[in-house]
């Protein structure tokens, strides 16, 4: 009877420090191996263009620590003879989770825009 109690406590014991092991490896492991994909979105916002970046956990993606979007906008100048200025613009810079938005001012057309990462 003592020698069956003993076999079960000590299984239990091996057990809980597997469990434990296995949880404490786990969380270091995500913190140190945490990729994400990001990307930037372009929409009109009464009328004015807007862009928004934002990164989601991926497997297969890059270290970000913090990201934001760029937003080239053209902005037409003259009356007579209109001509377009590359207008550039950047969001705040944010951590992964999060989104940074900019927008372009009235009378402009999207040029370009993307995810800047570091």
């Amino acid at each position: 009877m003592i020698w069956g109690k003993r076999v079960a406590g000590g299984a239990l014991a091996i057990a809980l420090m597997s469990a434990g092991l296995g949880l404490g490896g786990a969380g270091t492991a995500e913190a140190a191996g945490a990729r994400y994909k990001c990307k930037a979105e372009v929409h009109l916002d009464l009328g004015r263009p807007k862009a928004t970046s934002s990164c989601k956990k991926s497997a297969s993606g890059k270290k970000v620590s913090k990201h934001r979007v760029k937003l080239v906008c053209d902005v037409i100048r003259g009356r007579g003879n209109p001509h377009e200025i590359p207008w550039y613009l950047w969001g705040p810079w944010v951590k992964p989770g999060q989104k940074s938005t900019v927008m372009c001012g009235f009378s402009s057309f999207t040029r370009s825009w993307s995810v800047e990462t570091k």
